[in-house]
């Protein structure tokens, strides 16, 4: 019952569309593309000019950051599992933090240098 409640609430939290207001990457600011995050219930869509990426969200144990896993199913990113973490702030501000290079979830919504670590800030449209 639990874990379904978790699922419930990330899934409620995400849905909609969203695009980046901010990316900072290894403790430096990163200009980002202009994308559109979409979130329905347990999938998602990324659109870019460079192509369409899409997949699954698993959703875990919550907290101060709640726990999403990003698993590709179609796009650059098929085949791969991104162990990241997100908090909504406001209802309309999505931070999602996940290394880049395939490491663990991070900890915390931070970046440092010499990491490779992305943190994106996204606003709901």
């Amino acid at each position: 019952m639990r874990a379904a409640r978790m699922r419930l609430s990330g899934m409620t939290k995400l849905n909609g569309h969203w695009v980046p207001a901010g990316a900072e990457l290894g403790g430096e600011a990163l200009p980002m593309p202009p994308v559109r995050f979409i979130v329905a219930n347990e999938s998602y869509v990324v659109e870019a000019e460079t192509g369409r990426d899409e997949g699954v969200l698993r959703f875990g144990p919550g907290g101060v950051a709640e726990a999403v896993d990003i698993v590709g199913v179609g796009g650059p990113n098929a085949g791969r599992t991104i162990e990241a973490i997100f908090r909504v702030v406001g209802g309309d501000v999505l931070e999602l933090c996940y290394d880049v290079g395939g490491g663990p979830r991070p900890e915390a919504f931070s970046t440092a240098p010499g990491e490779y670590r992305l943190l994106v800030r996204y606003r709901r449209v």
